[in-house]
């Protein structure tokens, strides 16, 4: 079920905000209408979720705003581990706030461009802002509300353990750009993509995703991304220094053994006293000990050496055996 997911987990915690003031709720609402609702005849508005504490929060920003309630209805899908999907009616327009677009003054927190008054859709629902109409958030807390209400309706962000990936699905092209523009004034680089037949803003870097969470005010969310971060920074540094280890070692095995081979077969020909002295105890101890690396044979003989001087007579016997094979 979605609240079991990192991002229905983000959802949860985004729907507990609630916004700051009139023009922010408007703005909220807007997001919510544009993620997740389409218009209906007569000029209602239908919303639909799997994330029950976003349903919740549009029950209460509609409540809020216009003194109604949406009805509520609940598909229960048992099947294929899909959870419930709600979805919400307000049958029509609520009277008591002027619609976008109809020449009245622009709500609170909006920023409409001038000679974009006349002759274009219904917007959404009366009083709020409309960012198709070309309406923009002038306020940072205003943006903040709009992206937070369209990541509740249309985003996802999938858990740090699988990967980076944050996305925004929206309808129109032109409302795409849009938020790639608000979402650039936070210095987020989203890339652009198409879903279906909508189109999509998406993030793959963990600062940048945990920069919008943050934004957004999903701090609970941003810790628990910082803290898998630092997690996998750090497993990924012992499995580093692991790796490197293992290949040290085995480069020392190897080497040890092809030692071992050159001297056996240099003793074959010249025998144990045909060897200087000097050589004899180094030659007999790396028979023995085949693993240990120069240092720790040098340990090993009295007096004990060092381990330049270990690898400077056992390149000796190597060299000599490589004279009697050429013989």
């Amino acid at each position: 079920m979605i609240r079991d997911t990192f991002s229905g987990q983000v959802k949860e915690e985004l729907a507990r905000i609630w916004p700051e003031d009139d023009g922010a709720l408007a703005w909220e609402l807007a997001g919510l209408c544009l993620g997740c609702g389409r218009p209906l005849p007569g000029g209602g508005w239908r919303w639909r979720t799997e994330s029950a504490a976003t349903a919740r929060l549009i029950v209460r920003l509609v409540r809020a705003r216009y003194g109604v309630s949406p009805r509520l209805a609940v598909d229960r899908r048992r099947r294929l581990g899909r959870g419930n999907v709600y979805e919400l009616w307000l049958d029509a327009a609520p009277a008591g706030a002027p619609a976008a677009g109809t020449g009245t003054q622009p709500p609170a927190g909006a920023e409409e461009p001038a000679g974009r008054g006349a002759g274009r859709r219904p917007g959404l629902l009366p009083g709020l802002p409309d960012p198709s109409r070309g309406q923009r958030p002038r306020r940072p807390r205003d943006r903040e509300a709009f992206l937070r209400g369209l990541f509740l309706g249309a985003g996802s962000v999938t858990g740090p353990e699988h990967g980076y990936h944050a996305e925004l699905v929206v309808g129109e092209p032109a409302l795409q750009v849009l938020v790639a523009g608000e979402m650039q004034r936070w210095r987020l680089r989203p890339g652009r993509a198409r879903r279906r037949g909508r189109f999509g803003l998406y993030l793959k870097e963990a600062e940048q995703i945990a920069e919008l969470l943050g934004r957004l005010g999903a701090h609970q969310a941003v810790l628990s991304l910082e803290n898998h971060r630092v997690v996998k920074g750090m497993r990924n540094q012992v499995n580093r220094l692991v790796n490197a280890e293992t290949a040290n070692l085995r480069k020392a095995v190897d080497a040890g053994l092809r030692q071992v081979e050159d001297i056996r077969r240099l003793v074959e020909r010249v025998g144990w006293e045909g060897l200087p002295p000097s050589l004899r105890a180094v030659a007999r101890a790396r028979i023995e000990h085949p693993d240990l690396s120069l240092r720790e044979l040098g340990q090993l003989l009295d007096p004990p050496l060092s381990k330049s001087a270990v690898g400077h007579r056992i390149r000796r016997l190597q060299a000599l055996a490589a004279r009697y094979r050429e013989q």
